[in-house]
Formats: C-alpha cells, structure tokens, sequence
C-alpha cells in the first residue's frame, strides 16, 4: 500500500510493546466475495476460492468475530452460506455499497423490495447471522461506478427504506471524499437511527471524525487510514469508546516496508508464511492481499499512534464492536 512521505513530527515515536496477555479481535470489514478470494486478479484466474483458509488463520490470529460486508443484492447468499458454515465466527450486512447505486437506481422499487426480502429471511434465520444493514453511503472517489445524484438516490432510498421497516440493527456506513453530502444526508434521519453505526475505513480530517462522533457513531480505521499525515492525526484522536478496528481485507494491506510499520510493528506478531498468486498454498497467505489475521498489525499502529499499550486498543476495540453489532454476545461494560 502506497503512502505520501509521512510527517511524524508531535506524533509518538515509541513503538508498542507486545501485550499482556492473549488479544481477541472482531473484523468489522471483509469483503469475502471480492475477486481475490476466488482467486481472480485483473481478471485472470491463479487459483481456487480460499476464503475458508483465512478464516482458520483468522481464528489462529486471535480473530474471534468477521464481519462480511454486503456490497449488493448478489452478495447476500454467499455471505450467508460463509455465516452459516461458521456460526461462531462469521455475521453479515445486508445492502448496498455506493459502487453498486446504480443496480439500485436503474431498478428502483423492484430492487428494494427484494433487498426487503432478503434481509427480512436472513433476521428469520436462528441463529441469526444479520449484525448490520448496510454498506450504503457516499464515495466521490469512485463516481464511474455511479453519480453524485445516483448515490445520493440510493443512499436515500435505503435509509427511508430502513425506517419503513423499522429494523433494529446499527447501520455499517461508507464515506469517502463526500463529507458534506453524507452528513447532510443522513442528519435528517438521525432521530430515527437509535443503534445510529459504523462509518467505516474512515480516512478524513479529525474535524470530520469528531463531527461523526458527535452525531453518535463510532468510526473504524484499516491500513487506508494510515496514508496521510492528516489520517494519522485523526486516527491518533479517535475517542477509545467510538473506536473500531477491521483490515478493509482483501484490501488495505500495511507493507512492512512502510513507515508507519517500521515505526509501530516492531513488537507485533509476524504474518503466517505467504506465497505469490502463482504459487498458492492453501496453508499460506497469498503475498500482497491482505486477510484478517493481520488485524493485530491495526490495533499497534493505532496503539502507537495513542502513546498507549495495544491491550487498551484491543479491548477497546473488541468492547465497541461486541456492543455494536452483537455477534452472538452479550453487551459488555
């Protein structure tokens, strides 16, 4: 993952030391029918679909709980097969990310009536595996995949259609690059939203941060969120209670070469073994995609980002999470 020069000047400078004890962590953020989990990159296939075998490695990491992330209407039996074959582990979002308005917005009611459906048969399942609605939002990064006034449509029109149905579940929010529209969007509906969400892979200004947290969401950080000198501030002034942590995976992934991590990883736990695309190993990493057993690597470059033990980080985090989105437990203190 590539980063500007960084500035590190104010920031801590000493690394984390390894924890007290065993960490436990949830992955808020995996994209589980991304290309590169069936083994396809720049459309070329290397080898079988392996999303199983990050999920052992996960549990081997300390990775408790893995969020699936629902990009569309077409994600949601495959996130429920994976939720269903791990139902300890695994819970999913059912929605539709700002990359897929479109689909949405060329269908209108029809689409949404069949997100109703399934959203609705997936709460009826026991035990149910639903932990968000969502991915829906704004992302002004990415405007081939669809409009300003696309996206703002469908965002729209999953939030209306949330109310309607008046589903007790926190949302699981994307924003990128669309501060503004998002918060104007969403403000109105705030009242309506009592278990509000997660904005999530939040790389903005620390305004922007305090901003949502003000209105009552808690805000996670990956590898994306440790780019720019303007990202590590933010991250550095994230409340401990609003805190969550994911690996944005397949994506997002922190090279060791990088300066944050020469700074911050020195005590952390090494990676499995990895192998090129070419050379797949179902025991081995894929080099160069990320996965969730390297959420440890977050939680101490966010602990030395904070000056403080990557134990705090990880409870934090862990506490947040569990309380947010359930997965199976009981709320924590």
């Amino acid at each position: 993952m590539a980063s500007e020069q960084l500035d590190f000047t104010s920031l801590p400078q000493k690394a984390p030391s390894k924890p007290s004890k065993t960490l436990r962590y949830a992955d808020v953020a995996v994209t589980a029918t991304a290309n590169e989990f069936n083994g396809v990159y720049r459309n070329r296939k290397y080898h079988p679909a392996d999303f199983i075998y990050t999920l052992d490695r996960a549990l081997a990491g300390g990775v408790e709980k893995v969020m699936l992330t629902g990009m569309s209407l077409s994600d949601v039996p495959v996130n429920l097969a994976i939720a269903q074959s791990r139902p300890a582990q695994c819970f999913v979002t059912i929605g539709v990310h700002p990359y897929h308005a479109a689909e949405l917005d060329a269908e209108g009611p029809a689409y949404l009536e069949k997100l109703t459906e399934s959203l609705r048969a997936a709460l009826a399942l026991t035990p149910c595996p639903v932990a968000a609605f969502g991915e829906l939002g704004l992302d002004y990064d990415r405007l081939n995949h669809a409009s300003k006034d696309v996206q703002t449509r469908a965002f729209k029109a999953q939030l209306d259609l949330f109310v309607e149905n008046g589903w007790d579940l926190p949302l699981f929010l994307h924003c990128r690059a669309a501060f503004g529209d998002f918060v104007e969007t969403i403000t109105p509906y705030l009242k309506q939203l009592p278990r509000r969400g997660l904005v999530h892979s939040f790389v903005g200004s620390t305004t922007q941060m305090k901003k949502l947290v003000e209105l009552g969401f808690d805000v996670s950080v990956n590898g994306f969120s440790f780019q720019t000198r303007e990202s590590l501030e933010m991250v550095a002034a994230i409340p401990l209670e609003r805190l969550q942590i994911e690996t944005d995976a397949p994506w997002g992934e922190i090279k060791s070469g990088s300066e944050v991590a020469k700074r911050y990883l020195v005590n952390a736990p090494p990676l499995p073994p990895s192998k090129k695309r070419d050379k797949w190993d179902a025991a081995c990493m894929v080099k160069e995609r990320n996965e969730s057993c390297t959420i440890a690597r977050v939680a101490y470059i966010v602990a030395g980002l904070k000056g403080i033990t990557v134990d705090e980080i990880a409870e934090a985090a862990w506490r947040n999470s569990v309380n947010m989105f359930g997965f199976g437990l009981r709320k924590l203190a």
